[in-house]
C-alpha cells in the first residue's frame, strides 16, 4: 500500500475543502451547488445519458457473440475477449479523463469524449477483421469512459450531501442499467438487421449526445475566482496516474474491494447468460436480450431505494452527532443490501445447476441479485465521492479501475469456470467472496476511515 506522502497524492487531498462550507456558503450563482433544482437536474439528465452510454456499449453485443464467433472464425473464448478488453480500458482510461476535467473542465472532456465514441463506434461497425475490431473497440471504449470517471464528480459539483445520495444512487443506475439494457436491444438488433447495426446504432446514440452536449450541458466545474484555472497549454498539464495513487490511500482501497468483488461476478454471470440460457432453455439471441430487463428491474429499485434511505440515515446519524457529518455515517445502509445479493446469487446458480426449474426461477433471482448489488455499490461509492471532495472524479475513478479490472478478469474466465465447477458452485464461491470481504471491509472503514482521512490531509 502507497504512503500519502507521495506529492501527487498530497497534491490530490490537501486543498480539500469541507463540503458543509460550499453547501452553507452565501447564495452564489455562479456555484452549482445552488442552482435551482431545474437547472440541476437537467444537467444531472445529460450526464446521466453520458456514462449510460458506455455501459451500454459494453455488452450491447453479448447476445452476438456466438454470431461474431463465427464471422471472425475464432473460438469463444477469444471473442469474449473483445468484451473484457473494452471493460479494462472503460477502467484504465477514466484515470486519465478525470484529472483532466479538473483542468480544463467537465463539458470539454464530455464533448470530446462523445465525438470521438461515435467516429471509432461506426469503424467498428465497418470492422472486416477481427484485428480491426479489437482496435476500434479499444478506442470507442477510451472515449465513452470519460463520463464514468467525470460524471460522479459533476454530481458531487452540483449536489448538496444531504440528497447526494439519491443523485449518486441514480446516476449509478447507468453503471448496471447499461449491461442490462445493452443486451436487450443488441439481441433483437443482431436477429433482425445483423451484427453490424449494433455498432451503427452506437455511432447515431454518439453522434445524438454529442448534439446534446454541445446544447444543452453547463460548466460544473466550480473554481473560486481567486483560484481560477491555469491558462493556455498550462491546463493540459497534470499527472495521470493521480487517481491510481489515490487508490493507494486506505479509505479508496478498502471500499473498492467489496465493489470491484461483486462487479466481477456480475460480468461472470453476464457473459455466461447467453450460454446458459442456450443450452438449458434454448433461448436465442433476441429472447436472451430479453433476459436483462430483470437486471434492469433489480437494478432501479436498487438504485432508488438506496439513495433515499442512505440520505435519510445519512441525516439521522448527522443530527446525533450534534450537526457534525462524517463520509462514514453513508456506509450503514450498505448492509441492507448484502443479503439480497447472496440470495440472489446462491437462487440463480442453483436453479440453473439443476436443469428442471422453469427459466423463470433464475430470472427472479436475477432481479434479486442486481438489487442487491446496485444498493451496496450506489452507497459505497457515494461514501468514496464524500470522502475524497473535491478530488470525487479521481477518486471514483480509481474505483472504477479497480471495479473493471475484476470485471475483465471474470469475464475472461467465465466459461472456464462455468464449465469446470457449474452454475452452482460458481455463484456459491462468489457468494462466500462477496460476503468476507464486505464483513472485512466495511466495519474496518466505519471504525477507523475518519483517522486514515485525517491522517491523509494532515501530511504535507
Amino acid at each position: 500500500m502507497s504512503s500519502p506522502h507521495d506529492s501527487d497524492v498530497e497534491a490530490a487531498t490537501i486543498d480539500q475543502k469541507p463540503i458543509e462550507k460550499l453547501e452553507q456558503a452565501p447564495i452564489n450563482p455562479d456555484l452549482p451547488m445552488h442552482w435551482s433544482n431545474r437547472k440541476k437536474y437537467s444537467q444531472f439528465a445529460i450526464v446521466f445519458l453520458n456514462a449510460f452510454l458506455c455501459y451500454f456499449s459494453s455488452a450491447v453485443y453479448i447476445p452476438a457473440l456466438t454470431t461474431l464467433k463465427v464471422v471472425f472464425d475464432v473460438d469463444l473464448t477469444t471473442i469474449n475477449s473483445t468484451v473484457s478488453l473494452f471493460i479494462v480500458v472503460t477502467g484504465i482510461a477514466p484515470m486519465f479523463w478525470a484529472p483532466l476535467s479538473e483542468r480544463i473542465g467537465r463539458k470539454p472532456t464530455y464533448l470530446a469524449s462523445t465525438a470521438l465514441y461515435a467516429v471509432f463506434s461506426l469503424i467498428s461497425g465497418f470492422a472486416v477483421n477481427l484485428p480491426m475490431f479489437y482496435v476500434f473497440r479499444i478506442l470507442q471504449g477510451i472515449a465513452c469512459s470519460a463520463s464514468v470517471g467525470v460524471g460522479g464528480g459533476t454530481v458531487t459539483d452540483i449536489f448538496e450531501p444531504r440528497v447526494r445520495g439519491k443523485a449518486m444512487g441514480i446516476f449509478l443506475l447507468g453503471v448496471i442499467i447499461g449491461p442490462a439494457v445493452g443486451p436487450l436491444v443488441g439481441g433483437y438488433v443482431n436477429q433482425y438487421l445483423g451484427w453490424r447495426w449494433i455498432f451503427y446504432l452506437m455511432a447515431i446514440l454518439g453522434a445524438a449526445t454529442t448534439i446534446a452536449n454541445v446544447l444543452f450541458l453547463k460548466e460544473t466545474l466550480y473554481r473560486d475566482p481567486n483560484d481560477p484555472l491555469p491558462s493556455g497549454l498550462a491546463r493540459f498539464k497534470f499527472n495521470p496516474f493521480a487517481s491510481l495513487k489515490l487508490l493507494g490511500t486506505w479509505e479508496l482501497f478498502i471500499s473498492a474491494i467489496p465493489q470491484s468483488v461483486i462487479f466481477g461476478w456480475f460480468y461472470l454471470l453476464v457473459t455466461s447468460l447467453p450460454i446458459a440460457f442456450g443450452e438449458i432453455y434454448h433461448f436465442n439471441s433476441g429472447t436472451t436480450g430479453l433476459l436483462f430487463l430483470a437486471s434492469g428491474i433489480g437494478n432501479c429499485l436498487g438504485s432508488i431505494s438506496s439513495g433515499i434511505i442512505s440520505d435519510m440515515v445519512y441525516a439521522r446519524l448527522k443530527a446525533r452527532n450534534g450537526g457534525v457529518a462524517k463520509a462514514e455515517f453513508r456506509l450503514w445502509p450498505a448492509y441492507i443490501g448484502l443479503p439480497f445479493t447472496l440470495l440472489g446469487m446462491l437462487m440463480y446458480g442453483w436453479f440453473l445447476n439443476a436443469r428442471t426449474f422453469p427459466w423463470i426461477a433464475p430470472v427472479v433471482s436475477l432481479a434479486i441479485e442486481t438489487f442487491g448489488q446496485m444498493f451496496f455499490m450506489s452507497i459505497t461509492s457515494t461514501y468514496a465521492a464524500e470522502a475524497y471532495f473535491p478530488m470525487s472524479a479521481s477518486a471514483l475513478s480509481a474505483v472504477n479501475f479497480m471495479r473493471t479490472l475484476f470485471a475483465m478478469v471474470f469475464s475472461l474466465v467465465s466459461e472456464q469456470v462455468r464449465n469446470n465447477l457449474g452454475d452452482g458452485l460458481t455463484f456459491t464461491v462468489g457468494s462466500i467472496i462477496f460476503f468476507a470481504s464486505t464483513m472485512v471491509c466495511l466495519p474496518i472503514l466505519q471504525k477507523y476511515g475518519e483517522r486514515f482521512r485525517a491522517a491523509r490531509l494532515n501530511k504535507k
